[in-house]
């Protein structure tokens, strides 16, 4: 059988499918690139807010059509399977079974038994040992960095949010496993690392995260180390001290506020204020200069006046980050949120998330105009020159970087060159090979 996954959210999203195709891979399935081609389409879903879930069902419309014309099996995983579990057989007859986020291992079973011409196939069970899935098995994808997770699940409890449904509590993953996975990915000739959690920075894996952070960066070969995502309640002064010390440790961080009202952070039950998020930057001391710095915001949370906007917008002028991911709140089936009362106005909430992103763009080319004339290394993120003959990069900074090399010259796909930067807009910078 040909099988494509098609895969929506974040990076552990984008690792569970590179799981998902070592699966199948060993089990004799061919990946072809595009669903018109597969016997077997998977969708691998995010549920983290409204829209991501109708575009999985905008495929699964189209999906239906296709069936209708032939033969084609359709499975759901991710988030959005864990969190609707059998609802969805109901929204979407056409799906052949439902995947839930903790047993990734039984895909070929499901896949067999939908074969077998047996209705509404389903596992979301929680699986004692789902998070020790062995590394060997993922098939991973052409990219300059390899993704390595680390600990599943959540503990806390914000109200907006669906992840410890969909993803349970945490789970971490052995630290001698996981310094022996980067040996192998790094053996594969990766130099560049991305550590993954729901909450990276509370890892306990048989040691702290800073711990872990300076273990891993022993690995000969690895040059950077990145992670994604910190809570703030887990931002310690010895991880930020790691941070800005050594070396191997890309010196980047996103750390999410979410808001910059002490009101609001208290209705999402973030576990923090404004003051004590401040003070944990603080302990990146004269290092935060050094650093690219990023960060969520949520606006048009329930009950959210102008007041608090205005405290949001507040923190985004005296903290200047680099780069921000902001969204209107969407509302999320099961979460405490839903008791609150949503009476915002959907054109107030959209006038402040423009508003937040104009002022954000501004920041950000700011930022990059600080790079102009300087010479740094970026990895080199492409396999060819796009059509107008840039080659795409990326700093340590997480900084995007378009080099022009004239001449016709190739660059070398996964590894650092020095680029000298000659111009700067707030999504990217410009660069010449030094």
């Amino acid at each position: 059988m040909k099988f494509h996954i098609q895969t929506w959210g974040c990076q552990m999203n984008d690792h569970d499918g590179e799981r998902l195709s070592g699966l199948l891979l060993n089990e004799g399935f061919t990946q072809v690139s595009t669903s018109d081609e597969a016997d077997l389409v998977l969708l691998n879903t995010c549920s983290i807010r409204e829209k991501a879930v109708h575009k999985v069902f905008s495929v699964l419309g189209r999906l239906r059509e296709e069936k209708q014309k032939r033969d084609v099996l359709i499975g759901v995983t991710g988030c959005l399977a864990q969190q609707e579990q059998a609802a969805l057989f109901r929204r979407a007859p056409q799906i052949d079974f439902v995947l839930g986020t903790m047993a990734l291992n039984q895909l070929p079973r499901l896949v067999e038994a939908a074969k077998a011409g047996k209705k509404r196939v389903m596992d979301t069970g929680e699986y004692p040992d789902n998070h020790l899935f062995p590394p060997e098995v993922a098939r991973r994808r052409s990219t300059a960095k390899a993704l390595v997770t680390i600990i599943e699940g959540c503990n806390h409890a914000c109200t907006y949010c669906i992840v410890p449904t969909t993803r349970g509590v945490e789970r971490n993953r052995p630290w001698q496993d996981i310094v022996a996975e980067v040996r192998g990915v790094v053996a594969d000739g990766y130099r560049e690392v991305e550590l993954l959690g729901q909450n990276v920075n509370s890892f306990n894996g048989g040691c702290s995260f800073a711990e872990l952070l300076a273990r891993v960066s022993e690995v000969e070969g690895l040059e950077w180390l990145r992670f994604t995502t910190s809570h703030p309640m887990n931002f310690t002064k010895e991880l930020a001290r790691v941070l800005v010390t050594n070396p191997k440790v890309a010196p980047f961080l996103h750390l999410p506020v979410q808001s910059g009202s002490n009101a609001v952070l208290r209705r999402m039950r973030r576990e923090y204020t404004v003051e004590q998020y401040m003070e944990r930057l603080g302990y990146l001391g004269e290092g935060r200069r050094k650093l690219g710095l990023s960060t969520d915001f949520i606006v048009g949370f329930p009950g959210e006046t102008d007041e608090d906007f205005e405290a949001t917008m507040k923190l985004l002028e005296s903290l200047k980050f680099d780069s921000s991911f902001s969204f209107i709140y969407s509302p999320r089936p099961g979460t405490a949120a839903l008791r609150l009362k949503d009476d915002i106005p959907a054109a107030v909430k959209t006038e402040r998330l423009q508003r937040l992103q104009k002022r954000q763009l501004e920041l950000a080319k700011e930022s990059n105009l600080r790079f102009v004339g300087r010479t740094v290394q970026a990895r080199i993120e492409s396999h060819s020159a796009a059509r107008d003959g840039f080659w795409m990069g990326r700093t340590g900074e997480w900084k995007n970087v378009h080099i022009q090399t004239g001449d016709g010259r190739i660059l070398p796909f996964g590894e650092l060159v020095d680029v000298t930067i000659t111009m700067a807009s707030p999504q990217f910078l410009g660069a010449e090979i030094a």
